[in-house]
């Protein structure tokens, strides 16, 4: 009788208790995986300037402004077909999973959570920074059943610490995902015949995919990486340096910035020891282009190198391109400097410390040698967005002679 009472209540704590062991498991989203931004149903759409990397599709329904993306898009065939129905075992998958956490309807304000399958039966959003936390198992899955619309609020983020990877976080959602400016979302949402939106400045590392409804962007930046890696904080990280009035002026521009903490400037004369010279606050998270500088006003008086080290959140670094710069001219002969240099979007800056108003006019040139621009007075700032990407030289007619400049534009 006593051994039958000690197995019956080994049952009962086994079966109260097992479920709350089960390891969460990603779903296989098969093909659906290829695409940052899909929808079985409705259009995907893009809005002012944003950088997106991955697939885009639609089943049925217009795409419309991705002159940027770094992928493929597909419309109403065989690859959307079979897409439908992977991202439909998905959602089937991800429904059926047994939560192991009922958190509140406010995700964030610092909390941490480990991973799981997390159940909010109803309407949920995030506010300020949610936390997950892997515990240094990057194999851990987060997943999130909410039963509503799941809305963020502005600037808020999901951060991932200990080894925690976008590729193994879900969010299945019973309604719509508006995501509001400056959100830094990761994961892959699954919206079930709801719509997807994400804001100016935001930041997707993950998939928005929806099983009927629209999906769409605005000046955001959207990213999918195999196997769950990280992407570079910076993003065409372009430096430039002239001597202006005995001292060394130093100019950068970014593209995108992901995780970005600071920069470093550091500066040698022989690129071998480096000296640290100041720090310059980064912009965090931005999908839009940043210019920075920096004086050095007790510059070397012979030829030196400078570089920026760029630092995220994390703590991890990276180098940017070293640049020579000739010591300041002690009779104070004019110097000249085109930035950002490439230029992303067609725009650049004539630096020019010479006499203004020698300037007799300035002259662009394309590759073929055809003037496309002429300015009969000095201008400092120029626009070729309506160019072609390519090679350009901008030629500086003064009293006594003309300067080359070339210029860089990309994509």
């Amino acid at each position: 009788m006593k051994k039958n009472l000690t197995s019956f209540l080994v049952t009962v704590v086994t079966i109260i208790t097992f479920p709350y062991f089960i390891l969460a498991q990603a779903p296989n989203l098969g093909t659906a995986a290829n695409f940052v931004l899909f929808t079985t149903t409705g259009a995907v759409s893009s809005t002012g300037i944003s950088t997106i990397t991955g697939n885009v599709g639609s089943g049925t329904g217009a795409i419309t402004g991705f002159g940027g993306l770094k992928g493929l898009i597909y419309n109403a065939d065989a690859v959307t077909t079979q897409a439908t129905a992977d991202l439909l075992v998905a959602y089937n998958q991800l429904n059926s999973d047994i939560p192991t956490s009922f958190p509140g309807p406010v995700l964030g304000d610092g909390q941490i959570l480990t991973a799981g399958v997390y159940y909010l039966p109803a309407a949920a959003s995030l506010n300020t920074t949610l936390f997950l936390d892997a515990q240094g198992d990057s194999n851990a899955v987060f997943i999130f059943q909410i039963g509503g619309a799941f809305s963020t609020n502005a600037s808020s983020q999901v951060t991932l610490i200990n080894g925690a990877l976008a590729a193994n976080v879900f969010w299945k959602v019973e309604g719509a995902v508006p995501m509001a400016a400056g959100t830094f979302m990761r994961g892959t949402i699954i919206a079930n015949n709801a719509a997807i939106s994400m804001g100016a400045g935001g930041i997707l590392e993950g998939r928005a995919l929806s099983t009927t409804g629209a999906v769409s962007i605005y000046g955001s930046l959207a990213y999918i990486l195999p196997g769950g890696g990280t992407v570079l904080a910076i993003e065409s990280l372009s430096l430039s340096g002239f001597c202006d009035k005995q001292q060394i002026q130093l100019n950068w521009s970014t593209a995108t910035e992901t995780n970005n903490n600071y920069f470093t400037i550091e500066q040698s004369i022989d690129q071998k020891k480096w000296q640290e010279l100041e720090t310059v606050q980064g912009a965090g998270n931005s999908s839009m282009e940043h210019e920075y500088s920096y004086t050095d006003r007790l510059p070397i008086q012979a030829i030196s190198y400078y570089r920026l080290k760029q630092t995220d959140f994390d703590g991890n670094t990276n180098y940017g391109n070293i640049i020579q710069v000739k010591p300041c001219d002690m009779g104070g002969t004019e110097n000249s400097a085109l930035y950002p240099n490439p230029s992303l979007n067609g725009k650049f800056n004539l630096l020019y410390t010479g006499d203004k108003n020698q300037v007799m006019s300035t002259d662009i040139y394309n590759a073929l040698g055809e003037r496309i621009y002429r300015s009969t007075v000095f201008q400092s700032a120029f626009d070729l967005s309506d160019q072609a990407t390519g090679v350009y030289f901008l030629q500086v007619h003064t009293h006594l002679k003309t300067i080359l400049l070339k210029v860089v534009v990309k994509e």
